[in-house]
């Protein structure tokens, strides 16, 4: 691996933009046809931009990151194998098993990534960070993208520990990168289609949507990415009601529209300023976070609901 592989990198770009644009639009044929909030046409335009900005920005910093791993030597501490443990000689069986052990690894991973979330909810600067993503008040699954500064934080708190503890399936990765990049983009999708019962194990758009709440009954839940068990096994999972769909977004924080507010949104001091100037409501603390500074005064939805 050379140090700056242009040709690779670009390889990399194209297959992860070709992922996102995939599903994140056949996501929005659901949010079409089956519609909890209208937004805006803009921005979904809005969102493939971001989306562009964020694959270009990740794929050097994971390419420089897979090179850091190989300069200092770092493998596996332990390797647990769910696909050797899980396997039969029934070609039917077998399948079933693979599909077993590719959701019990993501549900393996997804611990790292639940206490991350945690993290990013609980310190200061690793908020201002996370915040980009949760300011964003027209949440679609193209629309709903992360600041281009946190593969830093997802590398250091969810990909180093899984290359030290390394978990396989026997599932080919394409196929299990593509079916979660399908159930990120439906986790953040604003339509009714959702996966019912189902979310018992593994988050859709139904229960993710409470942690973008602006509603303070569901601040500090949801927080698990592919699954729901690590919120089940820690408390902190919220089961939405029936029609139970808030709007979404920051309180006293809009959502950034330019490319310079996307990029500058955690460092922009005029926005946490005004955020720490007030609006009447009290400041608690909440894992080292003032509300106020965190959220500000609450502010409608742009959108209209279905």
């Amino acid at each position: 691996m050379h140090v700056l592989d242009v040709g690779e990198m670009a390889q990399l770009f194209v297959k992860a933009f070709k992922l996102v644009a995939i599903f994140a639009t056949a996501c929005v044929v659901l949010e079409v046809i089956f519609p909890a909030y209208r937004y805006s046409f803009a921005s979904y335009i809005r969102g493939a931009r971001n989306w562009i900005i964020r694959i270009g920005c990740g794929t050097l910093i994971w390419h420089f990151y897979a090179l850091g791993l190989k300069w200092l030597g770092v493998k596996p501490l332990v390797t647990i194998n769910f696909g050797a443990l899980l396997h039969s000689s029934n070609p039917i069986a077998n399948t079933g098993f693979a599909v077993l052990s590719g959701v019990l690894v993501a549900i393996a991973g997804d611990f790292f990534y639940y206490w991350m979330h945690r993290a990013q909810h609980a310190v200061p600067f690793l908020w201002r960070l996370h915040a980009t993503h949760h300011s964003i008040r027209e949440l679609t699954a193209w629309n709903c993208n992360h600041h281009i500064s946190e593969p830093f934080v997802y590398a250091a708190f969810v990909a180093l520990p899984l290359a030290l503890i390394h978990f396989e399936s026997g599932v080919v990765p394409v196929a299990a990168m593509a079916l979660i990049t399908f159930q990120a983009h439906l986790s953040h999708s604003s339509t009714r289609f959702n996966l019912g019962p189902l979310r018992y194990l593994i988050g859709d758009n139904k229960f993710h949507r409470i942690h973008h709440s602006t509603e303070f009954h569901h601040r500090h839940k949801n927080y698990g990415f592919f699954t729901t068990v690590w919120d089940t096994i820690f408390r902190t999972a919220y089961w939405p009601k029936t029609n139970e769909w808030p709007e979404v977004g920051m309180r006293n924080q809009p959502e950034p529209l330019t490319v310079r507010d996307f990029i500058m949104f955690p460092f922009d001091q005029r926005r946490w300023r005004k955020a720490k100037a007030g609006s009447g409501t009290q400041g608690i603390k909440t894992g080292g976070l003032n509300a106020v500074e965190r959220d500000g005064p609450i502010h409608s939805d742009r959108s209209s609901a279905i």
